[in-house]
């Protein structure tokens, strides 16, 4: 098993494991709702990051430096995007 189909493997099992247990412990449409489509856009990040780490790690560096500093700038500027406080 190539580290490729290893880690596709791992994802799955994760994402369907948070998948699981959203469902089971949200309350609320709304919430459920909002979890799971952060769920899901961090699945297909997750599965992106690692085509691209496959295909070009010389890319994937850069990609994961922009995505560390826009996660660090997000917790910043959350309260400017989605406005409200917590």
């Amino acid at each position: 098993m190539n580290s490729f189909r290893f880690f596709n493997i791992l994802g799955a099992a994760l994402f369907t494991g948070i998948a699981l247990q959203v469902f089971i412990q949200t309350d609320g449409t709304k919430k459920l709702t909002e979890s799971g489509i952060f769920l899901t856009v961090s699945a297909l990040l997750y599965f992106a990051l690692t085509f691209i780490f496959h295909k070009s790690k010389n890319l994937f560096v850069p990609l994961m430096a922009v995505l560390g500093l826009l996660s660090v700038g997000m917790v910043f500027l959350q309260e400017l995007v989605f406005g409200g406080g917590h």
